[in-house]
């Protein structure tokens, strides 16, 4: 298994075409979750920007063996639309780990707010996630359910049932869209933020990039990280809890 995966790991890496025979391989073992967990999570978590244009060969590819219904829905992420002066509604993907959307997220969500102070914001994800947030009076909830183990059949599933009209979309580098391979909506209201290349190869933490990005984009100067969950009174001693937020495996880019 890990052979097979680890091959085309290495072929990405190189920057050197892979083999059919070899993504067809990876994809066949345990209905294509080593392929996810081996190959297409490395190419994340590396944060270089060399492999973006690698993972989104590498995973179309997938993506049409896998699902080929959803070719239709595949993305153009060359196209950058401008953002509206006024919206009807704000949806923010989720990042589907926790700290992500911490570091990464939170930031979307509280440029949304300041940039559309008068409308609905709607954090789009699993409820472990959206528990981050839910104090907030701001952020109200779509249940995007993502299962994080799951065969990629059903992970390419979960972003085709996911379909977003009423509003423009903020989409953090979520895995409900594939990193942004896979359209949520009509692209005039589709707004990426590229997190594995817009750093280029600085050494910005990623909730530092997600400022310098919503500035860009949104005109919106220092939206920061910060979550909000329930505070509920419990009978119960307090726990002594370990918290991480590391995002992914490139050190100099985790968030501090």
């Amino acid at each position: 298994m890990g052979n097979t995966c680890n091959e085309l790991l290495e072929y990405c890496l190189r920057g050197e075409p892979w083999p059919d025979s070899v993504l067809d391989r990876a994809l066949a073992i345990d209905d294509g979750r080593a392929f996810l967990s081996i190959v297409v999570e490395r190419l994340g978590d590396l944060f270089e920007p060399r492999l973006c244009e690698t993972y989104d060969r590498l995973f179309t590819q997938a993506i049409l063996r896998i699902a080929p219904q959803l070719a239709s829905r595949l993305r153009n992420p060359n196209e950058h639309p401008v953002a509206p002066e006024s919206v009807n509604r704000v949806y923010v993907l989720s990042r589907v780990t926790l700290g992500a959307d911490v570091a990464v997220t939170s930031v979307m969500l509280d440029a949304a707010k300041r940039r559309y102070p008068s409308v609905e914001i709607v954090f789009v994800g699993p409820v472990k996630s959206y528990e981050l947030f839910e104090s907030d009076s701001r952020i109200k909830h779509r249940l995007a359910p993502y299962a994080r183990s799951g065969a990629l059949k059903d992970r390419l599933q979960a972003s085709a049932s996911l379909w977003l009209e009423d509003g423009i979309v903020i989409d953090p580098d979520s895995r409900l869209s594939q990193l942004g391979l896979i359209k949520v909506c009509d692209e005039r209201n589709y707004f990426h933020f590229p997190s594995r290349a817009y750093g280029g190869d600085g050494d910005e933490p990623l909730a530092a990039l997600a400022t310098r990005w919503a500035l860009e984009v949104f005109g919106v100067e220092g939206a920061k990280p910060y979550t909000a969950p329930l505070n509920l009174p419990s009978a119960e001693p307090p726990a002594d809890i370990t918290v991480s937020l590391g995002v992914g495996e490139k050190r100099r880019q985790a968030p501090q």
